[in-house]
């Protein structure tokens, strides 16, 4: 058994998966497995990361055998053949800072109680670093958040940032407890399991800066914009989709509670009629929360600026 099992879905990535594999090979913890699978590539992905398993031993390739299917159904494939006590997540055309392993496993040593471990991440536009700003989690990270804070706070109100993939390493007895990610979501896909974590488990968050998520106009996010079913600052019908499947899974599990409700009624106020089905008091705390959402993306805009202003002088 290895310490920590990081599991790589890819699909024609042959551009990144380089540097993604560069970037596990820098890490300073070394006491890992790269778990690379394939969800059908047709470039030259397959042989480079053959190349990458026979000169290093901790390389894992694996193929699914009904690609192409979705990067859910391809990292679930790589938490079941995974060897670690530990699973973290990395896209292949996202990268690690070489501290993200060790940092996050000194996390799980200091709280032994928890099963999930998450920090921010930098947003990286690679050749135009002016526009790189990193998800700040200062209110949130340090300490330990007992279920279901984090599902409320963060995941349902939004007002907080929401763990990339590459932010999260989690025990993989948690994994074996709930399963995997749901294999039906193209999008949120990565947050139906950091539900599923989060009302059953405490997590802790760090703050440290742990991977760079690459913005690219071949990535899924970029075309679901494009495609319009995807708007990360406006309401969008895949949040809906989203929302309906997290109120039918704390129902169905018994693990729904007033605070729980709360805030999915509050999650599904901006669409239709679900703001009448709001309290007085709850159409406040609905409108402090959007005054707050503002002023946070306000900060980071005035930030950013600042940031790239100094850069310019």
């Amino acid at each position: 058994m290895v310490t920590v099992s990081v599991v790589v879905p890819f699909l024609n990535a042959a551009r990144y998966l380089p540097e993604a594999i560069a970037s596990m090979q820098n890490q300073t913890f070394h006491d890992w497995e790269m778990v690379l699978v394939d969800d059908g590539s047709t470039d030259g992905s397959t042989g480079i990361v053959a190349r990458a398993a026979s000169a290093d031993p901790r390389i894992r390739q694996l193929r699914r055998p009904r690609a192409p299917g979705s990067a859910a159904a391809a990292r679930n494939l790589g938490i079941f053949e995974a060897h670690g006590e530990f699973v973290a997540f990395l896209d292949a055309d996202d990268v690690y800072e070489p501290n993200n392993l060790q940092s996050r496993l000194e996390a799980f040593k200091a709280h032994p109680e928890v099963m999930m471990v998450y920090g921010p991440t930098r947003w990286w536009h690679p050749g135009a670093e002016r526009r790189d700003w990193t998800e700040g989690m200062r209110r949130e990270a340090g300490r330990v958040h007992d279920p279901p804070e984090l599902l409320n706070r963060v995941v349902l109100m939004q007002l907080g940032h929401v763990p990339c993939t590459c932010g999260v390493m989690i025990r993989r007895r948690a994994l074996d407890l709930t399963g995997g990610f749901e294999e039906a979501f193209r999008l949120y896909e990565d947050q139906t399991l950091w539900v599923k974590l989060m009302v059953h488990f405490p997590v802790y968050v760090i703050p440290v800066v742990g991977a760079r998520y690459r913005q690219h106009a071949d990535s899924v996010t970029a075309h679901s914009q494009r495609a319009g079913v995807y708007v990360r600052t406006r309401p969008h019908q895949a949040r809906v989709t989203f929302l309906t499947w997290v109120r039918d899974y704390v129902r169905t599990t018994g693990l729904a509670d007033i605070s729980v409700d709360r805030a999915l009624r509050l999650a599904f106020a901006p669409y239709g009629n679900n703001r009448a089905m709001l309290a007085p008091a709850e159409r406040l705390t609905l409108a402090r929360h959007h005054a707050e959402k503002k002023i946070r993306w306000s900060v980071n805009g005035v930030l950013w600026f600042l940031q790239n202003s100094r850069r310019d002088g």
